[in-house]
């Protein structure tokens, strides 16, 4: 298995280098991060007590253990995702990895948020779990990188679990992007020029799935430009980021000549602009 994606696109060449303003999101408030759904409902008994005077349990009898089993298993994908991060490993096919790692950190800080003592008594009832010990560990290391000091209350620990989120969804982005990138490529041929017959057609014959499949390239255009923001964006090593910039390149073309052809004109001068400003001022020699 290749070690990088292979986008082969072609260079982008332009030696006019030019500062431009930083333009608006269309959709500031949308998250890069996966929905994450922990209705962790109780698994209580169907049937009610009739006549022996037992109270009936409820969910939230059964929530702490429903919390124990989610975070043993949730910590292994907690592992998996720190170890491709450690490994600069954001690759297509990692998408669901990353994702399944989000859930289980947000699993962690709700825990926290919910009722910080439950966590405690979670944390020793997990003591000799290696997982979720490591994943302990490395959140709190990493909480002590940043400032100076291993997180002793509540709202350290919450703030350290934060951290690793932040990571995490740094990583999951990353990933997207190339998973993206790998995609747009139907949308251009052997030359490197977009196909725009294939676009005009996708808006004749598969108007609401189009509208769909380019609004979802609009999201990944502004994660793309919010990770550019971090300075954290390099996707494979060595290439310091060159493929987010041709991301944004390539896709701004693509959605220029969709919204110019759906008549939407406020995202298609956009776009353009976008894409303009791109190609001239991000360029990797």
């Amino acid at each position: 298995m290749s070690d990088f994606d292979s986008f082969e696109f072609d260079s982008i060449n332009d030696d006019d280098l030019s500062s431009d303003k930083d333009y608006p999101l269309f959709d500031d408030d949308s998250s890069a991060s996966p929905q994450i759904n922990n209705n962790n409902k109780g698994s209580g008994d169907k049937f009610e007590a009739v006549s022996n005077g037992v109270k009936r349990r409820t969910s939230a009898d059964f929530s702490p253990d429903m919390d124990l089993l989610l975070l043993t298993a949730q910590s292994s994908m907690i592992l998996e995702g720190m170890k491709l991060i450690s490994q600069h490993d954001f690759k297509s096919v990692n998408v669901a990895a990353f994702a399944e790692a989000l859930r289980g950190i947000d699993l962690y800080i709700k825990i926290i948020q919910r009722n910080p003592a439950t966590y405690k008594k979670l944390a020793s009832m997990l003591s000799k779990d290696i997982d979720c010990m490591e994943v302990q560990k490395i959140t709190f290391n990493l909480y002590k990188s940043v400032y100076d000091e291993l997180p002793e209350s509540d709202s350290q620990k919450l703030r350290a679990f934060e951290l690793i989120k932040d990571t995490i969804q740094n990583a999951y982005c990353k990933s997207t992007i190339s998973l993206s990138l790998l995609d747009i490529k139907k949308y251009y041929l052997m030359t490197g020029d977009p196909d725009y017959s294939k676009i005009k057609n996708v808006i004749l014959t598969r108007e609401d799935k189009g509208a769909a499949e380019f609004l979802k390239l609009e999201k990944h255009v502004d994660m793309a430009r919010k990770l550019l923001k971090t300075g954290n964006y390099e996707i494979n090593k060595g290439m310091k980021g060159r493929e987010i910039n041709v991301f944004v390149v390539k896709t701004s073309l693509i959605l220029n000549y969709y919204y110019s052809e759906t008549n939407v004109n406020n995202k298609s001068v956009f776009y353009k602009k976008l894409h303009e400003n791109f190609k001239k001022y991000f360029v990797v020699k």
